[in-house]
């Protein structure tokens, strides 16, 4: 992100909201988790939908030298529980609206050192800890020697489903990052001039890698809080939307919409 800082126009899209890469990759710097103490392998999740934040970890926390568990919003309180315990997360970023999924497990989560609050739209609930946009002001902009010794190193560790049993950590490198990336690159055609609109949420397995494929191209990410048809369209009419990923369940609801 940082190497695209300086020339590159659009980074991120949020409702009323835009971000240039330079202040995304600021943002990202900042969040690199000094301040919290993240060390090289500790674990750092999220709770969150589709919206900056979100994004934003994909950046920081590798800078760190952490590894990003994403959670799955639709998940309940027990296994949110289940999938920060076997993670072993030292932090975790959720956005208020979520948070009530949090509260009543914080106790069982004796690893979970810090909780870092997003308030996208007002309301929600805040748990103990530093608010996000905080978090970020306090945090040091200046560039960092990323360290990485191998490029097979864990990234991110991704949960299953848990259709037929508890949930299981996927473990994905930072080269399979890079090839999964450079694939979506390749095989979508996607330029610095294409707008692709978050409709897939980001914890699923094949928005694992759009946040860096997207970025790496220099294309404008578009985030999605939530995904309504009405607003879809909208977009693609008047965003310039050239991309998208959508379950046929999300595409049939596109093509009935009036």
């Amino acid at each position: 992100m940082a190497s695209r800082s300086d020339r590159q126009p659009g980074a991120a899209d949020h409702a009323a909201r835009a971000e240039q890469y330079d202040g995304a990759a600021d943002r990202a710097l900042r969040l690199a988790l000094r301040a919290a103490g993240v060390q090289k392998g500790d674990r750092v999740a999220a709770l969150l939908p589709n919206i900056p934040p979100m994004l934003e970890m994909h950046f920081g926390v590798p800078l760190a030298g952490g590894i990003r568990v994403a959670i799955n919003t639709r998940l309940t309180s027990d296994e949110i529980a289940y999938i920060l315990n076997h993670s072993g997360a030292k932090a975790l970023v959720v956005d208020t609206e979520l948070a009530p999924l949090v509260a009543p497990i914080r106790d069982r989560l004796p690893a979970l050192e810090t909780v870092v609050s997003v308030e996208d739209v007002p309301g929600g609930l805040r748990l103990p800890g530093p608010d996000y946009e905080a978090f970020l002001a306090g945090g040091d902009p200046s560039p960092i020697d990323w360290p990485l010794d191998d490029e097979d190193e864990v990234i991110a560790i991704d949960y299953t489903s848990g259709t037929t049993g508890r949930p299981k950590g996927v473990m994905y490198t930072h080269r399979g990052a890079y090839l999964n990336a450079l694939g979506e690159i390749i095989e979508t055609r996607m330029s610095p001039d294409s707008v692709y609109l978050w409709t897939l949420p980001m914890f699923h397995c094949n928005g694992w890698c759009y946040p860096w494929a997207v970025t790496g191209i220099g294309a404008t990410h578009v985030c999605l809080r939530k995904l309504e048809p009405g607003r879809v369209w909208e977009l693609i009419r008047t965003g310039g939307v050239t991309h998208f990923c959508a379950a046929p369940t999300v595409l049939i609801a596109l093509v009935n919409h009036p």
